[in-house]
């Protein structure tokens, strides 16, 4: 019997998500994503457009240009995807990357790596003093999340919206 139950869920469960996705392509104002990296939970996620974003928001965005070809050499991403991180960064916030440590409006979000997992430079993001216009992403205590760390705040322009968790596994 629970057996049953578990497989109608997991059915129903899928269908509502290949529901989701089919709306997605029939609609532009509606996306849903895949998550398969680390730095977060893998799973479905639906992206729900804002106009405001506050610290703690997951948000989704493009790839920054500046690190776009380095994101596409090393396969981190499908060409055209999106990253998503937790917001943690607004104007006016203090920011510094002294020390090899990432911190933001007071927060040490973790440390500052030279070398990626296969021993190929990071980017460096070199900053002390107060975070004039964009956004900062990162994850706390994760110093391979490939986040603001290494490429800095991203302009606002560039979210898409704010990652709602479908189903996550």
């Amino acid at each position: 019997m629970q057996k049953a139950n578990r497989i109608r869920t997991v059915i129903a469960a899928g269908l509502s998500i290949a529901a989701l996705a089919v709306a997605s392509c029939m609609n532009p104002k509606v996306l849903v994503l895949y998550n398969y990296t680390d730095s977060m939970p893998h799973g479905f996620y639906l992206v729900e457009h804002r106009g405001l974003y506050q610290r703690g928001d997951v948000v989704v965005f493009a790839v920054p240009p500046s690190v776009r070809a380095l994101v596409n050499e090393r396969q981190w991403l499908h060409e055209n995807g999106f990253l998503m991180k937790p917001l943690i960064g607004l104007k006016g916030d203090s920011v510094s990357t002294k020390h090899s440590r990432f911190r933001v409006a007071g927060h040490d979000f973790g440390g500052i790596q030279l070398l990626d997992r296969q021993g190929l430079a990071l980017p460096g993001y070199s900053e002390c003093g107060v975070l004039k216009s964009g956004f900062l992403v990162g994850v706390d205590g994760m110093s391979n999340s490939f986040d603001s760390r290494y490429f800095g705040p991203i302009p606002e322009r560039s979210v898409i919206g704010v990652a709602v968790p479908l189903w996550l596994f």
